[in-house]
């Protein structure tokens, strides 16, 4: 393909531009920039544009054919009246008339994407039109190839043509003899020789000069047969070679591709600032948020560290009321209970002398001790929760607040507030559930009605004494009877002591069991405080969260955009060294 290196490099710039596009859309940039990209895109694709000219029959048709590889002659679109023909590239083949001697012409060849052709009638039949091709066509055409026949190249009309193009553009003029496989070698040489000669003199200037045979470059792009063979003899592989180069090295082409590298580089550099500037933006944002992530789990720490002396403090209260309940579990661990009848118990609690409830005794006590203690607790919490509130509404300003937002204020002299009547709640109920779970009241009837069934054996054994021993005495005289009863008292005695040895079992048990609970109410409260304190500073994720989410989102977009443009803008990098390449030495 002629030019490829050129229409490679187009390409790319033109990717390179698309991509910049979208990235521009994306970013919601201005109007303008967009419309600025959009026109360098649109003209990438301005064609080449070749003129053709020569006199009738010298073979133009058949060069067209080659050059394109599609017999147009077949299409009934090449030159039958005396029009110049502008062959563009469409959809399907058609001809527009654009003046009496000019129609533009539609073809679907992949060929005139890249390149306008225009194709003139016969130099010696369009005399009243060399004035119109050479002010209208010349002057934009990247290259005016003149074919000349091998077998008649002295034609007047065509050097007269040649006479009125400005001396200019000659710089873009190429000769080509056609019909060289007419010719021997040796004629090929002298023609050449003698057309060489001949522009010295007349231009003071040589031509590039090509002597080809279109036949035989169209039999082999069009049979395939003996291809490479036919290329070689038709002369194509240096003509190509040459358009090829002019294609690739055309300084009016290249600069303006740099030109417009050099304005979409404005843009991207504009771009890019914009993403950095972002990026740079929402990193702080985020270093900002993660800073107060890790402030208010190290509050949360600060504050339960604080908490930490009212755990031990309650820990040290509950045992001194486990000694003030010692006295309330002998009572009603008393050995005249486990004596008493049902009916003096009855009388008893019908009289409100009923023992306490050592579970409600015991609650009363914590409160007592405690009470203060965790209302104290509680507003040096509601402190920490507000000390970290103005904390975060001072950082967060422009980030997660207005720039102007006030800091709040709090009065700490109002009535309780709802968060300390809270948190008050939740360690009085965390006490009521750790004092009803002891189960204490229900632990002391069990131990008393062991000892009141041993107990109720006194009152059975005493008369069986009485009598054994009356009956010793009657039987066997004042010394048995003193043995008998002796051995009764015993007998009594024992049942007593047993009485006082399982009250006081119930009563040990009980006590082991508040000293043992100890360890436990400490971890119930711990656990609880942990858990309350982390709900109520928990709230303030609320707003960090989504923010911190959000800005991790933001920054992974910017991230990316940077990313594509830092490497697009590399990609550019490698084009302008391209473009310097191709450029002349001349002309950069």
């Amino acid at each position: 393909m002629i030019g490829d290196d050129y229409f490679e490099l187009r390409s790319r710039i033109g990717t390179d531009l698309l991509a910049l596009a979208a990235a521009l859309r994306e970013s919601g940039g201005d109007a303008e920039s967009a419309a600025i990209i959009d026109n360098l895109i649109a003209s990438l694709k301005e064609p080449f544009v070749f003129v053709v000219v020569g006199e009738v029959n010298v073979g133009k048709s058949t060069f067209l054919n080659a050059l394109f590889g599609q017999d147009f002659s077949r299409t009934g679109v090449m030159p039958t009246t005396g029009k110049i023909l502008f062959f563009r590239h469409g959809p399907e083949l058609s001809i527009v008339p654009v003046t009496p001697t000019l129609d533009e012409v539609y073809a679907p060849v992949d060929f005139l994407r890249d390149f306008h052709i225009v194709d003139t009638p016969g130099t010696n039949s369009i005399e009243n039109e060399h004035q119109q091709i050479t002010e209208r066509f010349v002057p934009i055409a990247d290259l005016v190839i003149f074919v000349f026949s091998a077998m008649n190249p002295w034609g007047a009309s065509a050097w007269q043509f040649l006479e009125k193009v400005h001396r200019e553009w000659m710089r873009h003029v190429v000769f080509l003899l056609q019909q060289s496989d007419l010719r021997s070698p040796e004629e090929i040489q002298v023609i050449t020789d003698y057309m060489g000669q001949l522009t010295r003199q007349r231009f003071g200037r040589d031509f590039p000069l090509f002597a080809v045979s279109a036949k035989k470059a169209f039999l082999a792009r069009s049979s395939g047969i003996d291809r490479e063979r036919l290329l070689e003899d038709s002369g194509f592989h240096a003509l190509e070679a040459h358009i090829s180069s002019l294609v690739r090295h055309n300084a009016a082409r290249l600069n303006k591709l740099a030109s417009t590298m050099r304005l979409a580089r404005q843009i991207l550099d504009q771009m890019r600032e914009r993403y950095v500037t972002g990026l740079r933006n929402v990193q702080r944002k985020a270093a900002v948020l993660q800073e107060l992530q890790t402030e208010r789990e190290l509050q949360v720490d600060r504050t339960l560290k604080k908490i930490l002396p009212a755990l031990d403090a309650t820990e040290r209260d509950y045992h001194e009321s486990v000694m003030r309940l010692a006295g309330l579990a002998h009572d009603a661990l008393a050995t005249r209970r486990a004596f008493q009848r049902n009916s003096a118990r009855e009388e008893e609690e019908a009289n409100g002398e009923r023992p306490q409830s050592l579970d409600h005794r015991l609650f009363q006590e914590l409160q007592h001790r405690t009470g203060d203690r965790w209302r104290q607790v509680s507003l040096v919490l509601e402190q920490d929760v507000h000390q970290f509130e103005r904390f975060m509404y001072a950082q967060g300003r422009g980030i997660l607040f207005p720039m102007d937002v006030p800091l709040p204020v709090h009065d700490y002299d109002e009535e309780e507030s709802e968060l300390r009547r809270r948190f008050g709640t939740r360690v009085d109920s965390a006490l009521r559930r750790f004092v009803i779970g002891l189960k204490l009241d229900e632990d002391i009837e069990p131990g008393l009605e062991h000892a009141r069934r041993t107990a109720r054996w006194l009152p059975r054994l005493i008369l069986p004494v009485v009598i054994i021993s009356a009956l010793c005495g009657w039987l066997d005289g004042i010394m048995s009877a003193g043995i008998a009863a002796g051995a009764g008292v015993l007998l009594l005695a024992v049942v007593y002591l047993l009485t006082q040895v399982r009250l006081s079992n119930a009563r040990n048990a009980i006590f082991d069991k508040l000293e043992e609970s100890s360890v436990t109410l400490r971890d119930l409260l711990s656990k609880q405080v942990t858990e309350d304190v982390t709900h109520i500073f928990a709230k303030f994720l609320d707003t960090l969260n989504p923010a911190q989410a959000d800005a991790a989102h933001v920054q992974r977009e910017q991230s990316t955009h940077v990313e594509r443009l830092r490497q697009l803008a590399d990609s550019f990098d490698v084009i302008d060294k391209q473009i310097l390449v191709l450029t002349p030495a001349g002309s950069k």
